[in-house]
């Protein structure tokens, strides 16, 4: 087998499994198994219950090491962020967009799919060594992108319900009181003062954690069959190049010209920035409603696209 064979082959297979539980749940709902309000249901489940679990399980559990290689995290979250902001811009200066919508445009650009395709996709092209770098961005993914997300998500909304300044002093605690934030912030609470959890909170969370992604997978699909993707083909399209194109980009050139990083944490950094958007970036639209088209098509064509991409990544990077 060629070495370009044997890159495509785990890409290929990781990408038919993530397409075929989307196409799952798209089926299910196009012959009736799954209703418009079950369907709505489900996904209020995973974003209000399963991911924070998830989230709460992984973070808690997670070994970080004694010493950060913050660098490799530079190289990472500041193209993440600085992909982020493009996508905004995007949403601002060329679809006309408010804040709230903005903010789903941002997620799509810059929040890479690090657990699905991820870890056994890097694993496999980078080998053992590779497992530290890329469950130090796992550690602080969810951290950084989505308490912003949610941040631009309310003060959007305020703007939009006309109650702004009535509602800042609120503002704080609904953010914190966010599912997402609960499940980071009580990880994060658990894995920082050692609390070793309960046996039956253990084998629950880790139950929870096994069914959130394809859970969330089948949601997906299942709410692509109520929506026109073709209407937002130009959106969806725009947010995918800046994701499999520009991001890792511009993760090569902080981490290789400018920080000098070598294996594995620059090819790291740079493969896991062209990661297609993940669809924690749909649950986020259709829970607070808001761009959720966007994302879904966002989701779909990035994850198709990525096969190429990430494969000729891959190769570049010495995968």
């Amino acid at each position: 087998m060629s070495p370009l064979a044997g890159t495509i082959a785990p890409v290929l297979g990781t990408i038919v499994a993530v397409f075929g539980t989307i196409a799952a749940g798209f089926i299910a709902a196009r012959i009736g198994w799954l209703r418009p309000g079950w369907v709505r249901g489900l996904v209020l489940f995973v974003f209000n219950g399963a991911i924070p679990v998830m989230l709460f399980y992984r973070i808690a559990t997670l070994d970080l090491p004694e010493r950060i290689e913050w660098r490799f995290l530079l190289a990472y979250y500041g193209s993440a962020f600085a992909t982020y902001a493009a996508g905004m811009a995007v949403a601002r200066l060329r679809f006309d967009r408010p804040l709230n919508e903005q903010a789903i445009f941002g997620l799509g650009a810059g929040f890479s799919n690090t657990v699905l395709l991820g870890i056994p996709l890097m694993v496999t092209a980078f080998g053992p060594e590779a497992t530290l770098p890329v469950f130090l961005i796992i550690a602080f993914h969810s951290a950084t992108l989505l308490p912003v997300t949610v941040i631009l998500l309310e003060v959007g909304r305020s703007r939009e319900e006309g109650s702004i300044w009535p509602r800042l002093r609120g503002l704080s605690m609904e953010i914190i009181a966010n599912p997402i934030m609960v499940g980071i912030l009580l990880g994060f609470a658990a894995n920082g003062f050692s609390l070793a959890l309960p046996r039956p909170v253990e084998l629950f969370a880790g139950l929870i954690s096994q069914i959130a992604i394809p859970t969330s997978l089948v949601a997906l699909g299942a709410s692509l069959a109520g929506y026109k993707l073709t209407g937002q083909i130009g959106a969806a399209s725009a947010l995918a190049g800046l994701k499999l194109l520009v991001h890792p980009l511009i993760a090569w050139t902080i981490a290789v010209p400018i920080l000098g990083l070598g294996r594995p944490w620059a090819p790291v950094a740079v493969v896991m920035a062209g990661m297609p958007t993940g669809a924690m970036v749909y649950l986020f639209g259709a829970r607070y409603d808001t761009a959720s088209d966007v994302a879904a098509g966002t989701v779909t064509l990035a994850s198709a696209v990525s096969v190429v991409t990430l494969s000729i990544l891959l190769v570049l990077m010495g995968g």
